[in-house]
């Protein structure tokens, strides 16, 4: 033993180094353990369900949305406590930071001011449903679930809210009623109800928009977490299970649409002739050169390629003809027969298309071919988009001599005045 130092301080100091490594170790566990992430939600099958309509004893909602925000949360190690209550208890909690997010709901001027929103955890699509067509929606009786987003966009809109009521199944009993003309609901939430016993078959639709839906964070979380948005928007795609794909109906009026665009643009400035006319490809390494000179810079600024051919007296014609579609087109790419770019609307993103779905599924295909590919939202632009192209080939020779591709608004498109009126 030391001189000077008592059995009583040596057992002291062994107590408090015992302490020191309890406190140390204690730290280190509650530092490595996942964080609570506090959400509001509300009820709305099937995105939102409340517990107490789950068998099987499962704690919380469940849902497709809720599972989703629940995947990501996980996987950014931060634990997840969800609870479901009115919109508009969720919108004070969330503005007096009772919680720390609030899901799954549309963009709100209100909620901008004190939230911030993820990407879209979910995404809908909404019709209005009735017994005989509607032409014109605007001054008619509509109905919408309480509170629900829809309800809330009703409110905001052109058009009048008769009625609200707490279930979907209100809202198809009003309809047959004669209560209201029309009610505004998700397709699938629609598509809840026929499996329930409901019998919508019979009802006609209309569609109004795609609705991208949510996780609001307070401005406070946001800037405590200043990482967690980037890294929850690059998780989202990952972990979503109510995937978005478009209906057969809505294929079938997005390929009208965008095969008499597509035909407009080319028998309107004469591409065939205007294609063959370029004469032979340069060579795959010179076009790989400019594709890396061109993204090296875009979108910021256009390389001198770029430059060119958005300087061409085609590439104008293009971008005048885009602006008359009234936003439904939102690019215009005219492609020579190796994937190319030839001419343009606005800046893209690459100089070489030939690698890609839009090019390589026309190539050798006859005049009549279409393709048209997966739905994507913008961030962004806070807007959905798909693109479509069709091959040019020459009719007297059969010979192919270029593709237009063309990236369309999808709300827009399908509300086009190449179409009928869905029913």
């Amino acid at each position: 033993m030391p001189r000077g130092v008592s059995k009583v301080q040596t057992t002291m100091n062994k107590r408090l180094l015992s302490c020191l490594f309890l406190c140390l170790f204690a730290t280190s566990v509650a530092l490595a353990s996942p964080r609570t992430l506090r959400l509001y939600t509300f009820h709305s099958p099937p995105y939102q369900v409340n517990p107490q309509s789950q068998q099987g004893g499962v704690q919380g909602p469940f849902g497709t949305t809720v599972e989703t925000v629940r995947c990501v949360a996980n996987r950014m190690d931060w634990d997840t406590q969800i609870r479901t209550v009115p919109q508009n208890r969720a919108i004070h909690g969330l503005q007096n930071h009772v919680i720390d997010g609030y899901f799954a709901v549309d963009e709100s001027d209100l909620l901008n001011r004190f939230a911030v929103p993820t990407a879209p955890v979910a995404l809908e699509k909404w019709y209005f449903y009735s017994l005989e067509p509607i032409e014109d929606f605007t001054g008619i009786r509509i109905a919408a679930i309480a509170g629900s987003n829809e309800a809330i966009w009703l409110e905001q809109s052109r058009y009048a809210t008769a009625m609200t009521v707490s279930y979907p199944e209100q809202l198809l009993a009003l309809l047959h009623r004669d209560r209201v003309d029309a009610v505004l609901m998700d397709e699938r939430v629609m598509a809840l109800q026929r499996m329930n016993g409901q019998d919508p078959n019979e009802l006609h639709k209309r569609f109004v928009r795609f609705a991208p839906l949510s996780l609001y964070v307070t401005m406070p979380f946001a800037m405590e977490y200043p990482e967690f948005l980037n890294e929850f928007n690059r998780r989202i795609a990952d972990c979503m299970t109510g995937g978005f794909d478009l209906s057969q109906q809505e294929m079938s009026q997005i390929s009208i649409t965008a095969r008499a665009l597509i035909q407009d643009l080319i028998d309107q400035y004469g591409l065939v002739d205007w294609l063959a006319g370029l004469g032979p490809p340069a060579p795959l390494g010179e076009v790989m050169a400019l594709d890396q000179k061109w993204q090296e810079l875009s979108p910021s600024r256009a390389s001198e390629k770029a430059a060119e051919v958005l300087s061409s007296r085609l590439s104008g014609k293009l971008a005048q003809w885009q602006y008359e579609q009234d936003g439904t087109v939102t690019e215009i790419i005219v492609m020579d027969t190796i994937g190319a770019t030839a001419a343009l609307s606005v800046l893209t993103s690459d100089y070489w298309q030939g690698d890609e779905r839009k090019f390589e599924t026309i190539v050798g295909r006859s005049s009549d071919a279409l393709y048209v590919g997966p739905v994507r939202f913008d961030s962004s632009a806070q807007e959905f988009q798909v693109f479509a192209s069709m091959p040019v080939v020459d009719p007297a020779t059969l010979r192919f001599v270029g593709g237009v591709a063309i990236g369309m608004n999808i709300e827009k498109a399908l509300r086009s005045p190449y179409l009928r009126p869905a029913e």
